[in-house]
């Protein structure tokens, strides 16, 4: 399964997504179309996107890449609102993701961030290269673009 990434245009792209996430007990994709629709975080800035997995003309999956907003430093970037459908688990959707979002870091971020509670996803995001730091309470994972 190689799904194809594009950007997201619209927040209503991911409605049927959104549900599935909710139904799971997930919110982070209702609060990204509500910011969205607000302008509060439209993922427009500098070197941010968010991008759509696309399989069979189906949205399986989402990630966003912003200046981290829990850091001073300009050059720090932020994984954001990753979520893949269910039934695309565990075949690589999430992978390709955060890997297009390291990609676009080299120029802009020197550093990604992110921050989870799952000890699944810290393994998922150790085994693309990020580590686990301590004592930060908006960071638990970061990846350095040298690296």
């Amino acid at each position: 399964m190689k799904p194809q990434l594009q950007p997201l245009l619209h927040p209503d792209q991911l409605d049927l997504l959104a549900e599935e996430a909710r139904n799971q007990g997930h919110r982070m994709l209702d609060r990204l179309q509500q910011e969205w629709r607000e302008g509060i975080n439209r993922f427009d800035r500098n070197g941010e996107c968010m991008l759509i997995a696309v399989w069979e003309d189906r949205i399986v999956g989402v990630c966003g890449l912003n200046r981290d907003p829990y850091c001073t430093q300009n050059d720090v970037g932020r994984v954001r609102r990753l979520y893949v459908a269910s039934e695309v688990r565990r075949r690589g959707v999430g992978g390709l993701l955060v890997e297009a979002i390291q990609q676009r870091c080299p120029g802009v971020f020197q550093q990604l961030r992110l921050r989870t509670n799952s000890s699944a996803a810290s393994a998922f995001y150790q085994a693309l290269g990020f580590r686990p730091v301590e004592d930060e309470p908006d960071c638990t994972h970061v990846w350095n673009v040298s690296a």
